[in-house]
C-alpha cells in the first residue's frame, strides 16, 4: 500500500531525489549489553552531530522534492552507507539523479550506480577530497537536501520513529514499515484535500 501511494504522490517531473540515513536507538544504551536483545544485529553508530553514540540501527530513506518516501530500509548503525545506498537505489528503481551526503561518496560506488542502476549520485565529497565542490554548489545541494531533514523530523516527532518499543528485529522492521505507511497515508489525505503534502500537524491532532 505504501509503495502504491508513494508512486501516486511522487512528482513525476522531479529531476532528483534525496538519499540519507538517520540513527534510531534499539534500546537504552545502558542495557545494550543485555544478551538476546538485538544481539548480533544492532551496533553502535555516531550521531550526525558527533556528540553521542547510539546503539541501534540506521533507517535509510529516499524522498522526492515534496517529501514523499519512495524507498526505505534498515541497517546496523555502524554500517557503511554506500552498500545501503546500493540497496535503496535498487529498490527505488528511479534511474535518475540522487543527492546524498558525504557518507555515500566514492568513485567506484558512483560508477556502479550509474552502470548498474542508471542512477547518477551527487554525493558531497569528503573534506580534503580532490573532487571537492565549489562553495556555491555545496550550498545549493545543502538547501535541496533540507527536505530530508524535514521528513526525518516528522517521522520522529509525529510518528514516534525512535519510540518503537520493540525487542526483535522483525518487530522493528514491522514498526518502521507501519510508520512510513502512516506518514504516506497522511500525505495522501492531504493530497485529496488539496493541501500541501507535509502539512501534518493539524491533520494528526
Amino acid at each position: 500500500m505504501q509503495l502504491a501511494f508513494a508512486r501516486e504522490l511522487a512528482e513525476p517531473s522531479a529531476i532528483y531525489r534525496v538519499m540519507d540515513t538517520t540513527l534510531v536507538p534499539a534500546i537504552v544504551r545502558v542495557r545494550a549489553s543485555r544478551k538476546g536483545l538485538f544481539a548480533g544485529q544492532a551496533t553502535f553508530g555516531r550521531s550526525a552531530s558527533k556528540t553521542e553514540w547510539v546503539y541501534g540501527f540506521k533507517v535509510a530513506l529516499v524522498v522526492d522534492p515534496n517529501g514523499v518516501i519512495t524507498a526505505f530500509g534498515l541497517a546496523p548503525a555502524a554500517s557503511d552507507e554506500r552498500p545501503i545506498g546500493d540497496a535503496l537505489i535498487a529498490s527505488d528503481r528511479y534511474g535518475a539523479y540522487y543527492l546524498a551526503d558525504k557518507g555515500f561518496t566514492g568513485v567506484e560506488w558512483e560508477r556502479r550506480w550509474l552502470e548498474v542502476h542508471g542512477a547518477l549520485v551527487a554525493a558531497i565529497p569528503k573534506n580534503g577530497d580532490r573532487r571537492a565542490w565549489p562553495k556555491a554548489d555545496r550550498r545549493w545541494a545543502s538547501g535541496k537536501r533540507q527536505i530530508m531533514e524535514g521528513v526525518i523530523c516528522q517521522l520522529k516527532d509525529f510518528f514516534g520513529l525512535e519510540r518503537h518499543r520493540t525487542k526483535t528485529l522483525g518487530g522493528l522492521l514491522t514498526r518502521l514499515a507501519a510508520k512510513v505507511a502512516a506518514y504516506t497515508c497522511a500525505q495522501r489525505i492531504n493530497d485529496s484535500l488539496g493541501r500541501p503534502l507535509r502539512h501534518l500537524a493539524d491533520l494528526l491532532i
